[in-house]
């Protein structure tokens, strides 16, 4: 018997590369040490007294902050946000992006530097004049003339040399609490673009010689709402963020907690399916941040606890927010730090047998398999009815 055609096949194939054709961010060169394996992995470093932490400077400090006047360079036409480059009167080189995540980023950078782990400088301004800066190609709407509006600076420092991405499941730290708590930070600020190839591992001159050091090195997709491809998620949207719980409690058979945190593709973003390599990272995204121990996500609760509110504020004051929505944040994350200070470890659930892990692995495959075929099934039916209705 002959099968039916798809006849709305090319429609899908025009809606999923919409759905992942979203830029790429620019890959900094790489370098390829062949000292590299001699070089001390670090991904976390004691703060001291998290309490006199300078929140308003961050990774930064007044001494290194962008000096007027303003040079245009070149506009960076990949990656998600717009984005150009600009070199300032000590002749030293600026990207300067532009968008929602300008302030996200500002803020999230000083957070995640704030407990031990390693950020980017970011200085925000609400306006600035840029000399030269020609009509851009993305962005516009943010430029008056030659001033913009809402601009994160980051600057290129010849200090620091950009090594290879690494893997949030492939590292020297798994199972540490280390690891953990960077984790615990991406969901904390419901970072949905928490993928692998925003993290990097840059090579500076340390106090005990050279260092590789494990940076997560986009920080913009934050302080919205967490979600996958295809489903609802923002970034620097004060409803949305405060719309997530959060903790959702401990699972009792692991010890492990549960988090309102879930950046799986949903609805049309199923069709990413059509796309293996595509889909596959997209769900190792969301895996990679599961499975995370009670005592860990105290640990890095421990240390958040230690900030201030005006500590807050201050990295809220560097990103230009209003004050209303900088208390309302605040706020907000003051109690997602007393979420993870109050968790309390579960006692294990008794098993009548402890299953092989081949027997787990065959019975999630399963599972997923049938899942990923209903999702698919389900979407190309409702597509299919629309374009027939229309």
């Amino acid at each position: 018997m002959r099968r039916p055609t798809l006849g709305f096949q090319g429609p899908l194939l025009v809606v999923f590369s919409l759905l992942v054709s979203q830029p790429v961010s620019p890959q900094p060169k790489q370098v390829h040490d062949s000292k590299s394996s001699s070089i001390k992995p670090i991904i976390w470093r004691n703060p001291g007294n998290i309490s006199r932490r300078n929140l308003l400077y961050g990774p930064g400090s007044p001494e290194l902050t962008p000096v007027e006047p303003f040079t245009f360079i070149k506009e960076v036409k990949s990656g998600e946000s717009p984005k150009f480059i600009v070199r300032d009167a000590r002749g030293d080189e600026w990207t300067v992006k532009l968008g929602p995540e300008a302030q996200a980023e500002t803020v999230s950078t000083r957070l995640v530097w704030a407990v031990g782990y390693f950020a980017e400088e970011a200085y925000y301004f609400d306006e600035v004049r840029v000399d030269g800066l020609p009509t851009l190609s993305r962005g516009q709407d943010y430029v008056t003339g030659e001033i913009v509006h809402g601009a994160r600076f980051e600057p290129e420092r010849r200090t620091m040399v950009s090594g290879s991405t690494w893997d949030w499941r492939k590292n020297p730290f798994a199972g540490t609490r280390e690891l953990s708590g960077l984790k615990v930070l991406m969901i904390l600020l419901n970072n949905f673009d928490a993928r692998s190839g925003n993290n990097r591992i840059i090579y500076v001159n340390g106090p005990r010689g050279r260092e590789a050091r494990y940076y997560v090195t986009d920080l913009g997709a934050t302080l919205g709402r967490a979600g996958g491809l295809g489903g609802t998620r923002t970034k620097n949207d004060l409803v949305d963020f405060l719309s997530t719980k959060f903790v959702r409690g401990v699972d009792e058979r692991d010890g492990v907690v549960e988090f309102d945190y879930d950046t799986r593709p949903s609805g049309l973003g199923h069709l990413s399916v059509l796309q293996p390599f595509y889909y596959r990272h997209e769900v190792n995204k969301e895996k990679a941040m599961r499975g995370i121990p009670v005592a860990h996500a105290r640990w890095v609760g421990s240390l958040l606890n230690q900030l201030s509110a005006e500590q807050l504020r201050d990295a809220f004051r560097a990103a230009g927010y209003s004050e209303g929505v900088r208390e309302s944040y605040v706020a907000s994350l003051r109690e997602r730090i007393n979420q993870l200070r109050h968790l309390r470890p579960s006692a294990p659930a008794r098993r009548q047998r402890s299953d092989s892990m081949a027997e787990k692995i065959g019975r999630f495959n399963s599972r997923a398999v049938k899942q990923v075929r209903t999702n698919v099934v389900n979407t190309f039916s409702k597509v299919g009815s629309t374009i027939k209705g229309n």
